[in-house]
């Protein structure tokens, strides 16, 4: 049997984050899941007492510099997050929450859970945690794959 497992990792991620961006619409626009994630993300960091910064995003998110700083940038203009310079180092940027940031979290965060409990609705505890250890395996084989030696080079 042919799996094409990559394949089908992409269409379910594709599916997901097309849900979760209709599930936190507002005010009828869609809003980008990616971009909830962040903020979640940088309000559990401040949480903890730590500074964001626009390099946490990209290692956390596995995304490139040039998505991150798409992506923040909207954010910015959205006015959900601002960005100020480092007290040690002017050349980097720590990423706040705005006020208004702060408020799509509150909210976003119950929105979330839910729709993670909707997921999980019919998979027993022992077939999730063996989901979550294969996929955390995929995800490590994804990072030590040469391209060179997939193209066969």
């Amino acid at each position: 049997m042919e799996s094409k497992i990559s394949l089908r990792i992409r269409m379910t991620a594709n599916k997901l984050n097309r849900k979760a961006a209709e599930i936190l619409k507002e005010d009828g626009q869609p809003a980008s899941g990616m971009q909830m994630q962040i903020l979640n993300f940088i309000h559990g960091k401040y949480k903890q007492g730590i500074y964001v910064y626009q390099k946490d995003i990209e290692q956390v998110f596995d995304i490139r510099r040039s998505t991150a700083t798409g992506i923040l940038q909207t954010m910015e203009k959205r006015a959900l997050i601002q960005r100020e310079s480092d007290r040690l180092d002017n050349r980097l940027k720590v990423i706040l929450l705005t006020d208004l940031g702060k408020q799509k979290v509150k909210d976003n965060i119950s929105k979330l859970k839910m729709f993670d409990e909707l997921l999980v609705q019919g998979v027993t505890e022992n077939e999730l945690e063996a989901f979550l250890i294969v996929l955390a395996k995929i995800s490590k084989n994804s990072h030590t794959i040469n391209p060179l030696a997939v193209k066969g080079r």
